[in-house]
């Protein structure tokens, strides 16, 4: 994968990892919501530790990275939604 793609997947998953986070807290937080609220309110531990397996944590920025780059393959990156990452398998 190009630079470029890269460049533009991080992109893409910092405005969904900040509009996940909107949905969670209240209308009014939500307005006020910047890039650096939206990683303190993200654990910061990457990875858990379940059944005997190291796994990603859910909504990680990892994890929309990783989901996302199995999404372009059928859509466009600027089409892909926060339920788009919760329905993929």
């Amino acid at each position: 994968m190009n630079g470029r793609k890269t460049k533009q997947i991080r992109r893409t998953s910092l405005m969904l990892l900040i509009s996940w986070i909107k949905t969670l807290v209240s209308e009014e937080e939500a307005k006020k919501l910047t890039l650096e609220q939206a990683h303190k309110l993200v654990p910061t531990d990457t990875h858990i530790y379940a059944n005997g397996q190291l796994r990603l944590s859910a909504f990680s920025l990892k994890l929309i990275n990783k989901k996302i780059k199995k999404l372009i393959k059928y859509k466009n990156i600027n089409d892909i939604t926060v339920e788009d990452l919760v329905n993929e398998n």
